[in-house]
Order: structure tokens, then sequence, then C-alpha cells
């Protein structure tokens, strides 16, 4: 069976319910800016206090600003990204401190033998965290990032000599982080093309040092995190070959996809580029999509947006994932579960 998923922010907060959502990720990174030396300008704080909206505002060159009011308002979206990140880490960090939940290793099993493909619009690593304590071959070997990521991209430590040359391929679920994620790296430029994109192992779920988070990253002290911000103008950080060839893989697998899987991702009107996504790569009138939300009103957005056959059995109050995760992949098409 072709399956692809595509995971917001409701899916890692089902794994450790710590895990931000936007408007968490709004308050915490305004809390970080408190203080007469850093505090954010005042038109920041008319935008209804929403962390897209101010990327978006300060990434744009605004005609009646000064040339030198223009470049402070772009090292301030820089900063603002850059606390995302830390904010994203210490929540991955805290939410890893105990084991996996059981259902999440389920559901990586599942993909792994499956071979989905997995969209994701997340920054944070638990997926490959707990990818690490899936057993994927009867020696027991784990799912690696190496193994679940696109191939053109290279591992940080092999900067060092080290890295993991030699390493088996294991044929597993290909896992596409269209946002870029907390444990990838590039220059920082503006204008970054033709450049590689790096990765870096994570620790497994439960794992001693789990509050260490940069001691795999050594060789990436010369880089920038890669974690393209939510804003609604994201062209900037699309100059990259690789980031386009994620999105277009994500794309290619969605028109054949016979079926799909939205997780936790709501579609807020903000997202347009992930509706016009949506929209440009619907797959066939054929192709069931199933909803798995919290929110009953999402089913009403996807209808509308896809018009297909969107299924919401699995969109209700009652830890709709979870339960998700434990039936997949007995699910029938035609009747439900």
């Amino acid at each position: 069976m072709n399956d692809v998923f595509i995971l917001g922010a409701g899916f890692s907060k089902a794994i450790h319910s710590g895990m931000p959502t936007l408007a968490d990720l709004t308050n915490e990174v305004t809390r970080r800016f408190r203080g007469p030396e850093c505090s954010l300008p005042r038109p920041l704080m008319d935008l209804d206090n929403n962390i897209e909206l101010w990327i978006t505002y300060l990434s744009q060159r605004q005609p009646w600003l000064t040339e030198y009011e223009n470049d402070f308002n772009k090292s301030l979206a820089g900063r603002i990204r850059h606390q995302i990140g830390a904010v994203i880490e210490e929540h991955t960090a805290r939410a890893s401190r105990t084991e996996a939940p059981p259902w999440l290793n389920r559901l990586i099993g599942s993909w792994h033998r499956e071979q989905a493909t997995v969209i994701t619009l997340n920054y944070d690593t638990l997926v490959e965290r707990a990818s690490k304590q899936v057993q994927a071959t009867e020696r027991g070997n784990p799912i690696l990032a190496v193994h679940m990521y696109p191939p053109y991209f290279s591992d940080v430590q092999a900067r060092s000599g080290v890295g993991v040359w030699g390493e088996d391929s294991l044929k597993t679920f290909s896992f596409l982080k269209l946002h870029g994620s907390i444990n990838w790296y590039y220059s920082g430029r503006d204008n970054f093309f033709g450049e590689t994109i790096l990765f870096s192992e994570d620790l497994p779920f439960g794992h001693k040092a789990w509050n260490d988070v940069r001691f795999r990253r050594p060789q990436s002290r010369d880089k920038e995190l890669l974690i393209i911000p939510p804003a609604t103008e994201k062209n900037t950080y699309f100059n990259n070959e690789t980031v386009r060839r994620l999105w277009r893989e994500a794309g290619h697998a969605l028109q054949k996809a016979e079926r799909v899987f939205i997780v936790g991702y709501s579609l807020p009107l903000s997202d347009l580029g992930m509706r016009f996504f949506l929209t440009k790569h619907r797959p066939s009138r054929e192709t069931p999509i199933f909803l798995v939300n919290t929110d009953r009103k999402v089913a009403a957005h996807y209808r509308k947006l896809m018009t297909r056959d969107v299924r919401d059995e699995f969109v209700d109050q009652q830890e709709p994932i979870k339960r998700f995760a434990n039936i997949y992949p007995n699910i029938d098409d035609t009747h439900g579960c």
C-alpha cells in the first residue's frame, strides 16, 4: 500500500503534551525578548501576538523604512528564528527524558514495514529519536536518520572523518521535513544555492544525556540551524535546490498515494504555501484522505480544499492519534476500521 502521511504540530503534542503549538511558540519567544535591552518593537506587538506575522513583516524590506531600519528588522527576524530553534530544542529534549510512548514505536514500525512516505512540517526530532528504538531487522538494526532522510543530505560527522561511513543501507520509510529541522545545518546565507545540507543524528528517547543537546554537534559550530520560519513568505529559504527537491518529492508522493493520512495538522488559513501545495498535488479521486485530529472543524476545511473522499472517523477529543496509531495500517478504506 502506497501510504503518505502529513504530520503537523498536533502530532508532536500527542507524543508529549509539552511540545509547543504556534501560539505557545509565540508566547515563549516573546518572554525571551523581555527587558529594555532586547524588547520587541511596538509594531510587532500589535500584530495579534502572532510570530508568523512578525517574521513575515520583518523579513520584507518595507518601502517606508530607511535602509538601516530594514537591516535592523532583518537581524531581528534572524534572532527570532534562532530563539524558535532554541525553544524547540529544549522542548524536544524535555519530551525525550523518558521512553517513547508505545503507540509511537508501533506507528514507526508500521511506517517501516509499509515503507510509507512521511511528510512533516515540524522542526523537532521526536520521530528520529523514537526510530532508534524500533527494531528494523532481525539483527536488531535501528532506523537512523541517515536511513530515513533523502540520500542527498550529508551527515555532519563526516566532516570529522568519522560519521557513518560503511553504514549498511536500510530500506525504510521516507521522512521529508519540509520546514527544516533542529538537526539540519547550512551556512546561514540568504543565497545558499548549491549548498549541501548537513544533519546530525539525535539521541534516542530515555538517553541519560538527554539534556546535552549539542554533544553531537562539534562539527557544526560554523553553521546555522536550517529551520524555515513560520512566515507567509518563505522565498529566501526556497532558493536552495535541495529544499525545493524535498517539496517536489513530497508532491510526487502525494499525487501517487493510494491513501493519505493527515495527522495533527489543521490547515491554518495563514499557511498559504501548504494550501496551494495540497491543491496542486491532490491525489486521484479514488484516494481516501484520513484526518486524525482533535478539532472537528478541520474536516470542513479539507473537504473544501481537496474535494476528495475525506474521512473523519479519527477526528474527536479522545486521543485520536494514539487510537489511530494502534489500528494502522489495518484500516478498511471503504468501511472504516
